[in-house]
């Protein structure tokens, strides 16, 4: 790909650091000198490594109710003036997929998934549910959704995360999408030393890391664990922390924000790995087989993509704290290898998703010429 080559990506929001953010941080490495286009921008959200990025936010009034600029962010993505660039990579989960890029200019976009909101899918707030704000709420999300699909129409090619949201995007917006799974964030600093500690420590804890959200359901796995005296650490913050703190028995510990490398020595010293709700793809459960954990991960959304059931974990049908309760009790961790989990987990190594990606944009770059 010549060296000259104009690139910009385009980001829903940089002012948390999670899934989407770790697939734009990798994508930056491709392109590190490339600018990235913003609605909302909080460095110290983030880690250090990313501060010194080019980052172009919309110019926004400081106030904290950030939701309050949804029906202007269509608006907003439109305006960014992306005529200097040859190459235009958007991240979205949201709204930055709807960028008006020039003829010339090649635009994919890496779909996380169609917005959740506006396709009744759970989210972190659930505003949808306040009935008082229905009224208003109802034909917004109407007007929003016939954006979002024309928006839909407007890159070049799309990429998602998994099948299980190219699905989505078939049924929503009618169009194909290349999956490329993300990359995991964590690696473990030996893949032998991780073999040789799940075999020789003692792992007496089972382990969530994850955003405190109510579609998120560790709700299930405190109450399961509570119930059967099990422990478990809960790596994560959330609006819904103080709601579960309440519900949790003496053996949950909750950890707030973890560095990571203090979750690194979680996933490399626990039981097993636990994914309580459906996740659009779920990059947790990869990180914990990476260490060489098995998971015990609800059957839908995208562990049913990376869990190998009998091999590298096992599912529990019902989206209720008897169906995980059942699924902890028939547990055997001596029934997995480490190294079949390392194996797999391999398959969504960073080194795997740049050059997928890469050759991914090399290829349409080829074609558009």
């Amino acid at each position: 790909m010549p060296s000259q080559l104009r690139v910009a990506l385009v980001h829903d929001f940089l002012n948390q650091y999670g899934g989407a953010e770790r697939v734009l941080e990798a994508i930056h490495e491709l392109y590190p000198h490339a600018p990235v286009y913003t609605s909302l921008y909080d460095p110290l959200r983030l880690p250090l490594r990313m501060r010194n990025w080019d980052v172009r936010p919309f110019r926004l009034p400081k106030i904290s109710l950030s939701k309050a600029y949804t029906f202007l962010y269509p608006v907003l993505f439109e305006r960014i003036d992306l005529s200097d660039y040859d190459l235009v990579i958007s991240s979205s989960a949201n709204f930055a997929k709807g960028v008006i890029t020039w003829p010339g200019t090649l635009h994919i976009s890496y779909i996380h998934t169609p917005p959740r909101f506006l396709y009744h899918y759970p989210t972190e707030t659930d505003r949808r549910k306040i009935r008082f704000l229905e009224p208003f709420l109802a034909p917004l999300d109407n007007l929003l959704r016939i954006w979002d699909y024309s928006a839909a129409q407007r890159p070049d090619f799309l990429v998602t995360n998994s099948k299980e949201t190219a699905r989505r995007i078939k049924k929503f917006y009618g169009r194909a999408a290349a999956v490329i799974y993300p990359p995991i964030s964590l690696e473990a600093s030996s893949r032998q030393s991780a073999a040789h500690d799940s075999q020789s420590t003692t792992h007496d804890y089972f382990l969530i890391v994850s955003r405190l959200a109510s579609y998120k359901r560790v709700d299930l796995a405190i109450e399961a664990c509570s119930r059967l005296g099990l422990p478990l650490k809960i790596v994560g913050t959330g609006r819904e922390e103080k709601k579960l703190r309440r519900l949790a028995g003496p053996m949950i510990e909750f950890l707030g924000f973890v560095g990571d490398r203090e979750v690194a020595e979680l996933y490399r010293h626990c039981r097993a790995f636990i994914l309580p709700g459906a996740e659009d793809f779920g990059i947790t459960p990869v990180e914990a087989m990476s260490f060489g954990k098995p998971v015990i991960a609800f059957g839908e959304g995208g562990a049913l993509e990376t869990v190998i059931k009998g091999k590298t974990g096992t599912f529990f049908d019902q989206e209720t704290p008897e169906s995980l309760a059942s699924a902890l009790v028939s547990f055997n961790p001596s029934g997995y290898e480490a190294k079949d989990c390392i194996a797999q987990a391999k398959k969504f190594s960073k080194k795997h998703f740049q050059q997928e990606f890469g050759e991914f944009v090399r290829a349409k770059m080829g074609e558009m010429r």
